[in-house]
């Protein structure tokens, strides 16, 4: 894998350790990312930054078949560029590694899951390897932390149509809740509860070996959510996971 060098970037004014930290802008794409030992997450941010640029990486998962002098926003799919690791206000021990431009269509949950697997695949001495990542979450949307529910009702909606019995095999969920260094403590059973109550009933709650996670990550000031398939089978996107302990 090729080297390079990135910044670590933050909104101006902005300070990590704020007690009253706010929200990452909402626009944002990509993958809340933590690191093996909180004093590491300046350097787990640059090393995911650098697989993400990795040229076969690329063209593997970021080939959405159009000539980028074709790419017209909004009408037709956009790939990333760069991926650029921006420190999370309040939350020292998270970064977020964003995708660039902002209006990037590709699927960054494929692409987290890409990079578990390819880290299965090759070992931890692989091109996959990290010295100082824990976790790379896949972000879909970001939102202040108190906005929570009106978060999920946006990703609810969009990711969870009503199945027609009849027609189609019911499909099991579970919503899965985490805290970094957050602004204000929440009750997780309460959060989880209001989040599973907005899907539809012809889902069902499936704790063990859940079809879709509801993943919702609270760092700082900010609440990230998504929607991932094989969260368990994916190690909670541990990488490299002969570390991983459930």
């Amino acid at each position: 894998m090729s080297s390079k060098t990135f910044k670590i970037a933050m909104p101006e004014g902005l300070d990590t350790h704020d007690t009253s930290p706010p929200p990452l802008p909402s626009w944002l794409k990509g993958f809340c990312v933590t690191s093996k030992a909180p004093s590491d997450v300046r350097r787990a941010g640059l090393e995911v930054c650098n697989l993400l640029a990795d040229g076969f990486f690329k063209l593997s998962y970021d080939d959405v078949s159009v000539p980028r002098s074709m790419v017209k926003p909004g009408e037709t799919e956009v790939p990333y560029d760069t991926a650029e690791a921006i420190l999370v206000p309040g939350s020292p021990g998270t970064i977020f590694v964003a995708l660039r431009p902002d209006n990037t269509t590709v699927d960054h949950v494929l692409l987290a899951r890409a990079l578990i697997e390819e880290a299965d695949h090759v070992g931890a001495e692989g091109w996959t390897k990290t010295a100082h990542t824990q976790r790379i979450i896949p972000v879909e949307s970001i939102a202040p932390e108190m906005d929570y529910l009106q978060l999920a009702k946006q990703i609810v909606s969009q990711r969870f149509p009503e199945i027609q019995p009849q027609l189609e095999p019911k499909k099991s969920f579970a919503v899965r809740y985490e805290e970094h260094s957050p602004a204000l403590h929440l009750n997780s059973a309460e959060v989880q509860k209001a989040v599973a109550d907005l899907v539809p009933d012809s889902y069902t709650v499936n704790l063990e070996n859940p079809d879709l996670t509801i993943l919702m990550v609270v760092a700082g000031g900010s609440v990230m959510m998504s929607v991932v398939e094989g969260y368990e089978k994916l190690h909670r996107f541990h990488i490299h996971s002969a570390s991983y302990v459930a």
